[in-house]
Order: structure tokens, then sequence, then C-alpha cells
């Protein structure tokens, strides 16, 4: 069964640790018109909305293409705003298509969600499957984690840390790249975590989730690597 999808791409303007890192240039173009640039070409979508705070913003997601129809509250755009009210707030005040059954979240600066990862994650909705996440694994097992106190290591589990690495099972983590959900799921408070939910896996070199400068200098690296644009 095919579902038809809207885009929805959630970009306030404050950040701490790279300030204004949605719009920050990247390659002769700001991080959120390379995103809403791959979504256009992925052809999966009726319309890409960006929801944001920043009438900034609003004029660069308007010039690459997005509809921005109106702007966020300061109470959602603020550092403990979560996703998840935003997309709510955005279903109540915009009139979408009764045709639309599926939103697509993708981040601003996930630059390197593209088309054929777009089409991949829409197409593994399902009668069976309401969410898609993009994930990737740790490289090291969790279950050996130590943390640091009073200059000694302190291991979470003793048992764990005396265990070969070998004999763990595989562990995951959120991507931070694109989400694909049913409208009806997410409207009843099912999520990835009570839902039937399908992942896609990806390697180091198919996601970087920006968080610092750090994040940025690595995401240049990969980006020359592959040549997206």
């Amino acid at each position: 069964m095919k579902y038809k999808s809207i885009c929805i791409i959630p970009a306030r303007y404050g950040s701490k640790r790279v300030p204004r890192k949605n719009i920050i240039n990247f390659f002769g173009k700001p991080l959120i018109g390379h995103v809403i640039q791959n979504a256009i070409k992925s052809n999966c979508f009726q319309k890409i909305y960006v929801s944001t705070d920043s009438i900034k913003i609003k004029k660069i997601s308007e010039k690459f293409g997005a509809v921005v129809p109106y702007m966020r509250s300061k109470k959602l755009s603020n550092d403990k705003a979560v996703v998840s009210d935003v997309i709510r707030d955005f279903l109540k005040k915009v009139n979408i298509n009764k045709n639309i059954k599926l939103i697509t979240v993708i981040y601003p600066t996930a630059i390197f969600v593209n088309k054929k990862l777009i089409s991949k994650s829409i197409s593994k909705i399902s009668k069976n499957v309401n969410f898609v996440s993009t994930v990737k694994k740790f490289p090291h097992p969790i279950q050996r984690a130590f943390v640091l106190k009073n200059k000694k290591i302190r291991p979470i589990s003793k048992t764990n840390f005396k265990k070969r690495t070998q004999d763990f099972k595989d562990t995951f983590f959120d991507a931070g790249q694109i989400y694909v959900f049913k409208i009806k799921n997410f409207l009843n408070n099912e999520n990835s975590f009570n839902s039937n939910t399908d992942l896609i896996e990806l390697n180091e070199l198919e996601s970087v989730d920006i968080d610092n400068f750090s994040d940025l200098k690595n995401a240049k690296k990969i980006f020359k690597l592959n040549k997206f644009s």
C-alpha cells in the first residue's frame, strides 16, 4: 500500500552550541536549504513545510521552496521544546488534506537525508508498520560503560564489565535524521516505543547529527567524500 505524505522540518532559531546552526553556510547554501532541496528532489511529498519561530529562517525556507504557514510560538521554540509537541501544534493550526496519511519529519541539519533514503523510509510504512526511524549502532557495547569518580573507574555494571564484548547484543541509538509515521497513530499518542516500528540502520558515512562544531567539521569532511549536493 502506498501512502501520501507531507514533510515537516522543525527549525527553531535558537541554538547554543552552534549559533544559528540551521541556517549556517554549508558549501554555499544554508544547511536547511540542502535539506529542503533534497526533500523536493525525492518527489515524495505533497508539500514541504517548515515550522519556525524565525522570520529569517522563514524567508530562507521559502526561497528554497518550502511553505511556512505560521510562526511558531516562543513556548515551542525554547531548549525544552519537544518535537512531538511541535508536530501536534502544526496539525492543529494547518489544514491537512484528508488524503494525507503520513508525516515525514526531517531535521533541518540532516543534509545526508537524500531522495533515496526518504523514499526508502516512506516505503517501509505498511499495514503492520506505523513508525519508521533511522538508527546507528553503538561502536562498543554500552553494557561495559563506566564513569570516572574521584579519579577512579567505576563500572556501571561490575558483572558486565568482566564479560567479553562479543557476549553482548548490538545496541543502537537514534540517528536524528528522518522519521515517518501515520498521522492517526501519532494522534493516538503512539510512538516508536509503543507501536509497530521499523528501523533503518545508517553507517558512519551516511549521517551526522550536527550538535556542535566538531560534528559540523565532520559533516563537511563526509559531504566532500560522498559528494552530496
